[in-house]
């Protein structure tokens, strides 16, 4: 079902806003799109989208793969990114507290800021023993079920908890809380305890363990976590690495 035209406040231009909203539906799950699938899925017409990818493909925004037909990012779009990363605090700054906290307990260090509904991973820091990483910046993720979003959560009103839920909560394993009033409870306890868990909610055999990130003003700017096998995160560990994510994000806090 295509989506109605919602604009957000401040949209001046409609027609080059539902031309950029189009670059959503590529993800690392749809790297390619052809012309007839964009159309369903923006609610546009086919000659809009063409019009439109042709347009990017001239900028380098989009390119055509020629074995397919369908189009794919550009490398114009990597080249913005490394601007974007060239003047990123949390690269200059976070990142030695990220790698210092991952040498510390062998476990990976994440940091996510919120994206809308969701969150957005900035970086991330490995333990020198890990046999494979992956490329996790720019990587978007649902808030409801990643201690990161949980943490980010917990700091916000209400209503932003509302929205998170009104949009619906998939089930990516056994264990990702659906229940909205359970969801809500989860939220609250997090406030009252400084810390959220993902108990395998969004990866099956992963726990995370996640606080809120705040500059030196005390605004919310994002959380960090601990990540790492489930066997790994029992219970009394789990406190244990809250008790540092939190040491390390005051410290933090006080640099940013």
């Amino acid at each position: 079902m295509a989506p109605k035209d919602n604009f957000p406040e401040g949209v001046k231009v409609k027609s080059l806003y539902k031309a950029i909203k189009l670059l959503d539906y590529f993800d690392s799950n749809h790297p390619e799109r052809g012309i007839s699938e964009l159309a369903e899925l923006s609610g546009m017409l086919k000659s809009s989208v063409y019009n439109i990818m042709s347009t990017y493909e001239a900028c380098g925004i989009i390119e055509k793969n020629p074995k397919t037909g369908r189009y794919r990012l550009g490398l114009k779009i990597l080249a913005l990114s490394n601007v974007l990363g060239q003047d990123d605090v949390f690269w200059e700054v976070i990142r030695p507290y990220m790698e210092e906290l991952s040498e510390q307990t062998g476990e990976t260090v994440f940091l996510a800021t919120p994206y809308g509904n969701n969150i957005i991973y900035r970086e991330a820091a490995y333990p020198n023993h890990a046999i494979s990483v992956r490329a996790i910046k720019g990587v978007v993720a649902p808030m409801y079920c990643t201690s990161l979003g949980k943490a980010i959560l917990s700091c916000m009103e209400p209503d932003y908890t509302e929205r998170v839920i009104s949009e619906g909560m998939k089930a990516f394993t056994p264990y990702t809380i659906t229940d909205p009033q359970a969801f809500r409870e989860e939220i609250q306890k997090i406030r009252m305890q400084g810390y959220s868990v993902d108990n395998m909610e969004h990866e099956y055999g992963i726990k995370c363990v996640g606080v809120p990130l705040r500059n030196s003003d005390g605004e919310l700017v994002g959380a960090i976590s601990l990540s790492g096998p489930s066997l790994r995160f029992k219970d009394e560990q789990i406190k244990k690495y809250a008790e540092l994510l939190t040491d390390y994000a005051r410290r933090i806090q006080n640099r940013i």
